[in-house]
Order: C-alpha cells, then sequence, then structure tokens
C-alpha cells in the first residue's frame, strides 16, 4: 500500500486534514525532518495549509525535493 507524505505547518495541521479526507493514520505519516524522509520509500506527497510559512524558502525547497525523489522509489 503506498502511503501519502503530508507536508504541512506542523503535524496538528496534517493530522486534521488527514481526517477531513476520511484517512487512517497506516496510511499517511507526517515527517518530523528530512532524515526521516531518508529512510522512507514508495509514498506520494501533498501538501497542505501553512507549509512552508514557518521555515525559510530553500529548508522547504530541500525538504519537498527530497519527498518527491524517495517517493518515487520501489514504486513499479
Amino acid at each position: 500500500m503506498t502511503k501519502l507524505c503530508i507536508l504541512a505547518g506542523n503535524e496538528l495541521e496534517a493530522y486534521r486534514w488527514a481526517q477531513s479526507q476520511n484517512l487512517s493514520r497506516e496510511q499517511w505519516f507526517y515527517p518530523n525532518s528530512i532524515n526521516e524522509l531518508l529512510f522512507k520509500k514508495n509514498f506520494h506527497v501533498i501538501t497542505v495549509g501553512s507549509v512552508g510559512e514557518n521555515s525559510a524558502p530553500d529548508v522547504f525547497e530541500k525538504l519537498y525535493q527530497i519527498a518527491l525523489t524517495r517517493g518515487k522509489l520501489g514504486r513499479f
């Protein structure tokens, strides 16, 4: 099963969005750091809410690019 990586302003915002989409906790994750993404693969990336507003644009861009790259690994 492919999961969703939800990039949001914080985990609560990601949780609320997932709940509004009727997603179970097993269907999505919120990365707390770039390092957390380095050990995951085969997922789709979605950005919601205030993502990027609380960090420098280059930090968000790096997180987003790593998520896109890692998410494509392991797909058939």
